[in-house]
């Protein structure tokens, strides 16, 4: 007999007795199967496909009205500075929610902790503390402090992108996109009046009574869409993209 068959025949008789044994044999490892592993063409497009921040997101942050057709957007992010405020220029009808991504007035940071626009004055308060916040003087009503996002929060880190489309008979769509997923709303072109109501991953579609299509098209996808059709009787709908989150996680 030889060397391998004596070889062979004492492995057969090891699992046979291990087996009567109630054990599991270990098999030599040139006889067990190879873990599978991630290729590296599949690693490249995991890497490509990955969701990607929008850069507006650098600018983004919780806008709050503080007169005079101003609003401050107020940030937190130590990776990009720290505490800061952008006062922006606003249109008259402006609400909570609505785009603010308008013309520049001032920024307030770490470097620069005062402003004054359209007649007020405007400090930023404990820049370097742990409670910064906006101080507002010079408006109706008396001054008014406004606390900034804390840190590592979506408002603080500019998370949530807000853009608005005109999608006919006189209607703007106002799409937001962030951390909780995409939302649309809608208002009159002319006056800012906000009606039908809200789609969002809870209720991406509105109720016919709204009386025109607005539809979230994969609202848990990477590319969400709002489809809307706001003159029915077999006229095409049309698709709108959401903008991409200012951050992805």
């Amino acid at each position: 007999m030889s060397a391998f068959a004596r070889h062979r025949r004492a492995l057969l008789t090891a699992s046979v007795l291990l087996t009567a044994l109630g054990t599991t044999a270990v098999l030599p490892v040139a006889t067990a199967s190879a873990a599978p592993t991630l290729k590296a063409g599949n690693t490249a497009k995991a890497a490509k496909t990955a969701p990607k921040p929008n850069p507006a997101g650098r600018y983004a942050g919780k806008a709050v009205a503080v007169g005079k057709d101003m609003v401050a957007v107020l940030r937190n992010d130590p990776k990009a500075g720290g505490p800061e405020a952008w006062i922006r220029a606003v249109p008259k009808n402006w609400r909570s929610g609505d785009p603010y991504m308008g013309r520049t007035l001032a920024k307030l940071d770490r470097g620069h902790v005062t402003a004054a626009q359209r007649g007020l004055s405007l400090r930023l308060v404990d820049p370097t503390g742990s409670k910064p916040a906006l101080r507002v003087t010079g408006a109706k009503g008396g001054p008014r402090t406004y606390a900034l996002p804390k840190v590592g929060t979506p408002d603080a880190r500019g998370c949530t992108i807000i853009t608005e489309h005109f999608i006919g008979a006189g209607t703007v769509a106002v799409l937001s996109n962030g951390l909780s997923g995409p939302s649309a709303f809608f208002k009159d072109a002319g006056d800012g009046t906000r009606f039908a109501g809200v789609v969002n991953r809870a209720h991406p579609s509105l109720p016919k009574s709204a009386g025109f299509l607005a539809q979230i098209v994969d609202p848990n996808g990477a590319a969400p869409k709002l489809r809307t059709n706001m003159e029915g009787g077999g006229h095409p709908a049309s698709t709108t993209p959401f903008p991409a989150p200012g951050c992805v996680k």
